[in-house]
């Protein structure tokens, strides 16, 4: 039997399985970070935002946006409690 895949489409289909296993492990680190903040005191819609950026930004390596910024700094100490701070959240 011969496969229809041909050797061009090989580097598109690991491309797109590396960024679906990325995508689920931002989604289940996610949601493990938001419930960290929240019980660190956090309210709940903020925590999920934060928790998202903090995923993200260990993941995939993308950076919080202004908006993001601005809930990490305003929540920094409870962050901390959390043990999520990454000194390099609110650079750039």
């Amino acid at each position: 039997m011969t496969s229809t895949m041909t050797p061009t489409a090989t580097p598109m289909i690991l491309a797109q399985t590396s960024l679906t296993s990325k995508r689920t492990s931002v989604k289940r680190i996610g949601v493990v970070y938001w419930q960290l903040l929240m019980k660190a005191g956090i309210p709940q819609a903020d925590a999920l935002k934060i928790a998202a950026a903090i995923a993200k930004f260990d993941i995939v390596n993308r950076r919080p946006s202004s908006a993001q910024k601005l809930l990490i700094s305003r929540f920094s100490p409870l962050i901390c409690r959390a043990q999520l701070w990454r000194s390099q959240l609110l650079l750039s």
